[in-house]
C-alpha cells in the first residue's frame, strides 16, 4: 500500500499527514509526502535572474521543509518519500496531485478539505473537489 499525502503546510495538511501516518503504522504502507509548487506564485518573492533559478531556490527550501515534516512522523526513513512537484504551464495543483499519484503507484490519496470561504470558492470548486472527481485511486479526505 502506498499513500500519497497532498501537503501545503497548512494545519489541515498536517492533519492529513497524521492520518496517513496512522494508517501507515497499522498497515505497513509507505507514504509519499507531496507538495506542489506553482512558479508564478511560489517564486514571486525570490530575487533571481530567472523564474527557473528562483524555482531551484524555492524547491530546495520546500524539500527541506517536507523532510522536517516527514521526520516528525516517526515512520522509518525508508517509508516516507518527500516529493516537490512543479506545476507545468496551464496545470493546476489538482492535476499535479493526480499525475503524481498515478506515476508513483499510490493506492490512496490523503488530502485535507477546507470549507469554501465565499460564493466564488463554491463556484470555482477546490483542489480537493477536483481530486475526488478525477483521482486514479481512492481519496481519503481529512477535515480541517
Amino acid at each position: 500500500m502506498r499513500l500519497l499525502v497532498a501537503f501545503d503546510g497548512s494545519e489541515g495538511a498536517r492533519a492529513a499527514l497524521r492520518e496517513a501516518t496512522s494508517i501507515a503504522r497499522e498497515t505497513g504502507a509507505s507514504v509519499v509526502l507531496l507538495q506542489v509548487l506553482n512558479p508564478l506564485l511560489d517564486a514571486a518573492d525570490v530575487l533571481a535572474p530567472s523564474t527557473e533559478a528562483a524555482m531551484v531556490t524555492v524547491s530546495a527550501r520546500t524539500q527541506a521543509a517536507l523532510e522536517a515534516e516527514a521526520s516528525a512522523t516517526s515512520l522509518p526513513a525508508g517509508r516516507v518519500e518527500c516529493v516537490v512537484a512543479i506545476a507545468g504551464r496551464g496545470e493546476d495543483d489538482a492535476e499535479v496531485i493526480e499525475r503524481e499519484a498515478a506515476a508513483r503507484g499510490a493506492t490512496m490519496i490523503v488530502i485535507s478539505s477546507r470549507r469554501a470561504a465565499s460564493v466564488v470558492g463554491a463556484v470555482l470548486g477546490s483542489v480537493t473537489d477536483h481530486v475526488i472527481r478525477n483521482a486514479p485511486c481512492p481519496v481519503l479526505v481529512v477535515r480541517e
